[in-house]
């Protein structure tokens, strides 16, 4: 359903122009939370197949790109559901 079309059924305007603007923000979220994902992703593998490794210095920064990336793990899923849920109540508003 477009927007107008929510409008004319009745759906209240600023509730329909905050959920967009929330969904837009979240999506903006998600994209950057995967990027670091990437990152983290791409960091451990050059460290663990680097030539020149200190076992005990890299093991210290791995534990702590492990650890980035399991944060960022979670907040994906939560923003993932966050988005779902916003989509729905604008669904929900349109119907």
């Amino acid at each position: 359903m477009t927007y107008s079309q929510r409008l004319s059924d009745g759906a209240n305007s600023s509730d329909i122009i905050y959920l967009e603007y929330q969904i837009g923000t979240t999506k903006e979220k998600l994209r950057i939370a995967l990027e670091k994902q990437e990152t983290y992703k791409r960091e451990l593998s050059e460290l663990k197949s680097s030539p020149m490794r200190n076992a005990s210095e890299d093991s210290s920064e791995e534990q702590i790109l492990m650890e980035k990336a399991s944060q960022t793990k979670n907040l994906i899923e939560t923003l993932s559901e966050q988005l779902e849920q916003l989509q729905e109540t604008l669904a929900e508003l349109g119907d």
